[in-house]
Formats: C-alpha cells, structure tokens, sequence
C-alpha cells in the first residue's frame, strides 16, 4: 500500500512539475531536463506534417535527434504527456477540425489523421472529448455560408 502512495505521490509530483512550467524534474532521485523548444518545435512541426502515417516514439526521437528514452524522459518533462498521447491528442485535436469545417466522412478523417479504423478512432476521440465522433460533429460542425443562408431562409 506504501508503494502505491509513493507511486501517485512521484506522478502527481512529475505532472505538477510539467504544469508550472519548470524545465527540470525529478525522476528516480536523478534531475531531467526539459526537452530544448527547438527539438519540441521539430517534433511538433514532424507531427503535424506526416500525421496519416505511422509514427512511433523511435520516429519522434530520430527527429529530436535524441535517444528514445531520452527523448520520451524529456519530451514528458516539456509537455506533461507522454510522446503517445501527445501524438494522439494532436490527432484529435486535428480530427475535430476537420469533422467542425468540413464535409469529409468520419472514415476519411480518421484515417487522414492517421488511426487505422474507424473504431480505434471513435473509442480514443470519445476517452478525450467525452463523445463518439459522430455526436460531437452534430454538436460542433460548422456549417458552411449558404447552407447557413438556406437553414435561415427556411425558418423565416
């Protein structure tokens, strides 16, 4: 029981760490610094440029020329994610772009962000926003200026 306290404690502390900000922290009794913001700027710009493919964390640390647990170690200190789950948080973050300004089938969005089925898609986008795509489009989507005009000519 000790060691689980001790294991949240350590987390929590990492995360707070993160948050606030500081370019260092703690792991193991051994100091980490944060991953320079030129590296984060590669990694992110790699991210965004080339999200339909596969990217794993070996890609994401070539770019940050770094090792990989290096790389991971450094990339959590600067963000408070893991390389993963900014990966996928960025690919959501793109998803819902696309589902709120276009037309563009849930299908083909899932796979131009880079996940390899529809389900895989719905079962993360719903563990981030709460809702299953198709929902959340319902709810959010944009529609464009004349389908805007033509719902409001309708109504009057």
């Amino acid at each position: 029981m000790e060691s689980l306290r001790l294991a949240i404690a350590v987390r929590q502390f990492g995360l707070l760490t993160a948050v606030e900000g500081s370019d260092r922290s703690s792991v193991r009794g051994r100091h980490v610094q944060a991953l320079q913001r030129w590296r984060l700027k590669r990694v992110i710009d790699y991210i965004d440029a080339d999200m339909s493919s596969k990217i794993n964390s070996r890609d994401l640390a070539a770019v940050a020329g770094l090792s990989r647990m290096h790389f991971a170690s450094q990339f959590r200190v600067a963000t408070g994610l893991r390389p993963h789950e900014f990966l996928l948080q960025r690919r959501i973050r793109r998803a819902a772009e696309l589902m709120r300004d276009t037309t563009m089938p849930i299908i083909e969005i899932a796979l131009s962000v880079g996940f390899q089925t529809q389900a895989h898609f719905t079962t993360v986008f719903k563990q981030f926003t709460g809702c299953t795509p198709r929902n959340w489009r319902v709810g959010n989507h944009m529609l464009p200026r004349s389908e805007l005009e033509t719902s409001a000519a309708e109504l009057l």
